[in-house]
C-alpha cells in the first residue's frame, strides 16, 4: 500500500503544501513560525549575531569555510519556539520552506529540491548522471561533491586545467562537451581558488552548454561575491534550461551545523533526484532557521560585509607573508602558495592551535586554503603562519 504521506514528500505540490499545513500540531507549528517570521519582518531590524565567546586557548578553526559570527537571532528565537514540536517530522515544514523559495526564486514550487545542506543534492545529481549515462566535465581544482561520488559510482570525470591566473577554461570546458558528455559541474565562486566568472561570460557559457547537456551551477557561496546577485543564475531554471543552481545555508547564514540547502532545477530531474535515495527527511529545526533567517535581511547585509571584511584581512596576511594567492577571491576564503608541502604546514599549522587544509587537492601540493575566522583567530592563523613560512 502506498503511503500519502510519501507522495507528498515525493512531489511537493502547492495543494499537498496546504493538506499538510492544516493537520493537527504539525498545522499548528507552521502557522506559529509564519507568525513568527511576519512579526520579524514587519519589525525590518534585528539584532546582531551574537558572536561566539572567545576562549584564545581553543583550536583556531580555518579549515572549514564556516560563518565564524553565529546565526540570525530570529533563527535562534525561531528554533527555540519549535523545540516541543520536535516528536514531529518536518514534512509541512519542508513543504513550507519550499513554497517560500520557489516565491524568492521566480519558479514552480516542483521544481525545488530541499536537503540537509546542499551535499546531498551534489550527490543526487552525481547518481542522475550516472543513470543516464555519461561523463561529467568539470574543472580541476575545484569542489570535490559531484567529481567525488561521480567517481564512486564509476562514472568518468573529464577534469580540464585552471586557467594560468587559477581561473575556470570556459573555453576548454566548452570543447570537452562531446557526445560521451552527460553533464556539466560549475563551482562559482571557486573552491579552494575563490575564483568567480564574470555574469556575461558565465550566462553566455549556460546558454551554450545547456543546449548540448544539463548545466550544475553550485552557487554555495555567491552571497559572499562583490557579482552578487549579478552572479546569480536561476535566470535558466525559470526560463526551462537543463539548469541545477544549488545553494547551502551552511556559509552565510552559519547553519553548517543544522544542514540546510535547496537546489532549484527542472521539475522532471528534481522528481528524479528524489527516487534516487539520497535525500531523507530535512531536519526540522533547519527548517525553522532556514525560514527566519531569509526573513533576517539586516543580518544577511551584517554577514556579507563580516565575510568580505574578513576575507580582507586574509590577503592582508598573504601579502605580509610574500605568499603568492589566487587573485580576487570572492568566497570566505583565500587560496594560497606556501612554498612547503601543505600537509606539513597543516601539521605544523595545528602544533601552534590552528587547524588549517592540509593535503586536500593533491595538483598543487604546496598551496592551501584558509578561510575566515574571527579577528582574534586571523591574528593567531597570521602569527603562526609568519613562524613557520619565515623558517622555511
Amino acid at each position: 500500500m502506498k503511503n500519502p504521506d510519501y507522495d507528498s514528500l515525493i512531489s511537493p505540490s502547492r495543494r499537498n503544501l496546504m493538506k499538510f499545513a492544516g493537520v493537527g500540531a504539525l498545522g499548528a507549528a507552521t502557522a506559529s513560525l509564519v507568525a513568527c517570521s511576519e512579526s520579524a519582518s514587519a519589525a525590518g531590524t534585528t539584532a546582531a549575531a551574537t558572536t561566539p565567546a572567545i576562549d584564545p586557548n581553543a583550536i583556531a578553526i580555518m579549515s572549514a569555510n564556516e560563518n565564524p559570527y553565529g546565526p540570525s537571532p530570529m533563527a535562534i528565537e525561531a528554533m527555540s519556539k519549535e523545540l516541543n514540536n520536535l516528536n514531529r517530522y518536518a514534512y509541512p515544514l519542508t513543504q513550507a520552506f519550499a513554497a517560500k523559495i520557489a516565491e524568492r526564486e521566480g519558479v514552480a514550487v516542483e521544481q525545488v529540491l530541499v536537503t540537509n545542506g546542499s551535499s546531498p543534492i551534489l550527490a543526487a545529481f552525481s547518481d542522475y548522471v550516472n543513470v543516464k549515462g555519461g561523463e561529467i566535465v568539470t574543472s580541476a581544482i575545484t569542489y570535490e561533491g559531484v567529481p567525488r561520488v561521480a567517481e564512486q559510482a564509476g562514472t568518468k570525470v573529464v577534469y580540464m586545467p585552471l586557467t594560468q591566473d587559477l581561473g575556470y577554461d570556459l573555453e576548454a570546458i566548452s570543447a570537452a562537451i562531446g557526445p560521451n558528455t552527460g553533464a556539466v559541474y560549475i563551482c562559482n565562486p571557486n573552491n579552494p581558488t575563490g575564483r568567480t566568472i564574470e555574469p556575461a561570460k558565465l550566462k553566455a557559457f549556460i546558454e551554450d552548454a545547456s543546449s548540448k547537456v544539463p548545466v550544475f551551477i553550485d552557487e554555495a557561496y555567491m552571497d559572499m561575491a562583490d557579482d552578487f546577485p549579478a552572479g546569480v543564475m536561476t535566470e535558466f531554471v525559470a526560463a526551462g534550461k537543463p539548469v541545477i543552481v544549488a545553494r547551502t545555508f551552511s556559509k552565510i547564514y552559519a547553519m553548517a551545523g543544522q544542514r540546510l540547502g535547496y537546489g532549484i532545477m527542472p521539475a522532471d530531474m528534481a522528481m528524479a533526484m528524489r527516487k534516487t535515495g539520497r535525500l531523507s527527511s530535512v531536519n526540522h529545526l533547519g527548517l525553522v532557521a532556514g525560514m527566519a533567517s531569509l526573513d533576517d535581511t539586516v543580518y544577511f547585509d551584517d554577514m556579507r560585509l563580516k565575510m568580505i571584511k574578513g576575507r580582507e584581512k586574509l590577503i592582508a596576511m598573504a601579502n605580509d607573508l610574500g605568499r603568492p594567492y589566487a587573485p580576487n577571491p570572492q568566497g570566505n576564503f583565500i587560496y594560497m602558495d606556501l612554498g612547503m608541502n601543505n600537509q606539513e604546514f597543516a601539521d605544523k599549522m595545528l602544533e601552534k592551535g590552528v587547524k588549517v587544509v592540509g593535503s586536500r587537492w593533491s595538483e598543487k601540493p604546496e598551496w592551501t586554503r584558509i578561510c575566515v575566522g574571527l579577528d582574534h583567530e586571523i591574528e593567531k592563523c597570521h602569527a603562526a603562519a609568519k613562524q613557520i613560512l619565515t623558517a622555511i
